[in-house]
C-alpha cells in the first residue's frame, strides 16, 4: 500500500525529531506513545499536528499546499534549573531552524520560519516550554 501525503509528511516531521540528540537524562516522547513521568522526570514530549490545506489550483486537478505546525514541549521538574529547559528548546530551534527541509517519498516538507518558544507555564510538578515549528508541504509541480 502506497503512503498518503499526510503519513509521508507525519514520518519526515518524525525522523527528524527522532535525531533530535538531548543532553544525557532528557527523554523523547513521541506521538502515541505511553510515558509515565515522575516528579524528576525531564523529557520533551513530540505533537504532529495538520491545519486546514490551501487549494492554489482552481482545476483542483493539483494537490493542495499542506500546512501544520509540530509542537514540542520541554517539561522540566520544577526542582530543576529551568535554564537548563531553556537550552533543550534552544536544541530543538537548531534542529528545525528557518530553512529546514525534510524528504520522504518524494514529498518535501519545509520549515521557512524559526520555531517560536512560547511561555513558561508551571505546573504542580513540572514548568513546561512549547516550542512551535510551523512546516508546509507544497505540491510537486507536474511537469
Amino acid at each position: 500500500m502506497a503512503d498518503t501525503v499526510e503519513k509521508s509528511i507525519f514520518y519526515a516531521l518524525l525522523e527528524a525529531a527522532r535525531g533530535l540528540v538531548l543532553p544525557t537524562g532528557v527523554q523523547k516522547v513521541e506521538p502515541g506513545q505511553s510515558y509515565t513521568p515522575t516528579a524528576t522526570s525531564k523529557f520533551v514530549s513530540i505533537e504532529i499536528h495538520f491545519n486546514t490545506s490551501i487549494e492554489t489550483d482552481l482545476s483542483l486537478e493539483m494537490d493542495p499546499i499542506r500546512q501544520g505546525f509540530m509542537r514540542t514541549n520541554v517539561m522540566w521538574p520544577k526542582t530543576s534549573s529551568v535554564i537548563d529547559a531553556y537550552d533543550v528548546c534552544g536544541t530543538v530551534r537548531a534542529a528545525f531552524k528557518r530553512g529546514t527541509k525534510l524528504y520522504r517519498s518524494g514529498i518535501q516538507v519545509r520549515i521557512d520560519e524559526d520555531p517560536a518558544i512560547s511561555v513558561l507555564d508551571t505546573g504542580d510538578t513540572h514548568h513546561t516550554i512549547p516550542v512551535t515549528i510551523r512546516w508546509m508541504s507544497y505540491p510537486q509541480v507536474p511537469a
